[in-house]
């Protein structure tokens, strides 16, 4: 029994290896490591801007990596590690490793954003462009991953698809049903479906108005498809959230998540209600300054969503980057800062109150975003001491 008041039952390792290739033995030693420390679930995020690192039977052209689609600069990435990829029987003997120690495997497959890599391997075997495009007045430009970095690559291929070219979603509805069967097959009960920073970090065709209101196709969509002359561009990204969590539901996954950061957005899409996301979908909450701050913890739970604790400042452990986005955070600030009911460290009231079952769990997060930066030794040497702490405060 535990006797933590903030203790919660499921804690989550989150690896990126979708930028960065991790070898399978380094998994299996993550596993056992996590375990060790009393984490009981490991999320492999296999997809990623700039690479999908598992095999797919349907589409057998599609995995691997895109070093020079890093966005802090193809340097950062690994050119050598492009061409590598999880075989489907590969993963399939890390889900029972993992399995075998204890600790469930939740996947994690992102969409509609964070698809440039997909977005440009499509266009290359089909030649079709299936990456979004922002639309305004008859113009368009594209939805590009970093044209603050002013990186070619970045600029080329869309951030994300587009939901309004039935191609698109198409494709991405078929990955999903796809890796959902896999590990369905493998006994895995929870599925990531991502749904976080849609709209990337470049300009708009008009920027008078938001990136949310630039995007008149996806507008025409939604009023199509609900049929309400009221309806955004905003509704059609709920409509699509909505059907991958169907599917998912369909496949036998008890447990639907998306990121926080553009669930029930607001203050910039011109979003009344016309549809609202699954309260069945629960959400990882990583960013407190979602939605303008609009969205507290205590609003997602207030909708009927179970939450997750990830909140950036003391669980993201970035690669390039170290702890909290700039390496400001210690082990020791964790255990006297943090536990999974500090959702946000700066406004305290905000935060749900201890025990609460609706917070279902939460744990540290290993983003790869400059892949190049550290070896998998050093990497490991470097999250040890994080991983203790965070699990140690989770349980």
């Amino acid at each position: 029994m535990k006797n933590n008041a903030c203790a919660v039952n499921e804690r989550i390792f989150m690896l990126d290896c979708g930028r960065k290739y991790y070898t399978p033995d380094w998994i299996r030693t993550l596993i056992t490591e996590i375990k060790e420390n009393g984490f009981n679930a490991i999320a492999i995020h296999f997809s990623e801007d700039m690479g999908l690192r598992l095999e797919s039977k349907q589409y057998p052209w599609l995995a691997g990596g895109d070093h020079s689609l890093c966005v802090y600069g193809a340097a950062m990435g690994e050119a050598e590690t492009d061409g590598k990829y999880y075989t489907q029987d590969e993963m399939a003997d890390i889900v029972r490793f993992a399995k075998a120690c204890g600790v469930s495997v939740i996947p994690s497959f992102d969409s509609p954003g964070h698809m440039n890599y997909a977005v440009k391997k499509y266009n290359a075997h089909y030649g079709t462009d299936i990456g979004n495009y922002f639309h305004k007045n008859g113009k368009t430009s594209i939805v590009s991953g970093s044209s603050k970095y002013n990186e070619s690559a970045q600029t080329s291929y869309s951030r994300g698809i587009d939901l309004a070219n039935p191609e698109a979603v198409t494709f991405a509805k078929n990955l999903y049903r796809e890796y959902g069967e896999f590990f369905r097959a493998l006994g895995c009960t929870a599925f990531d479906i991502g749904g976080d920073e849609l709209l990337g970090f470049g300009e708009t065709v008009d920027d008078s108005y938001s990136k949310w209101n630039n995007l008149d196709h996806w507008q025409n969509l939604a009023r199509e498809q609900t049929g309400n002359k009221e309806a955004v561009a905003y509704d059609a990204f709920v409509l699509y959230m909505n059907e991958i969590c169907q599917m998912m539901r369909e496949l036998g996954y008890e447990s639907i998540r998306m990121w926080n950061d553009d669930a029930y957005r607001s203050f910039d899409t011109g979003w009344q209600g016309v549809t609202s996301i699954d309260p069945s979908i629960e959400i990882s909450y990583w960013s407190a300054r979602a939605n303008n701050a609009q969205n507290t913890a205590r609003v997602y739970l207030e909708k009927g969503h179970a939450l997750y604790n990830f909140t950036s400042k003391y669980t993201y452990y970035i690669v390039g980057f170290g702890l909290g986005f700039k390496n400001e955070v210690t082990p020791e600030m964790i255990e006297a800062e943090w536990n999974a009911y500090v959702f946000d460290g700066e406004n305290p009231q905000n935060n749900p109150k201890a025990p609460d079952s609706r917070v279902k769990g939460g744990g540290l997060c290993l983003w790869s975003d400059q892949p190049g930066a550290q070896t998998e030794e050093e990497i490991m040497a470097c999250i040890k001491p994080y991983i203790a702490a965070i699990g140690k405060k989770l349980n």
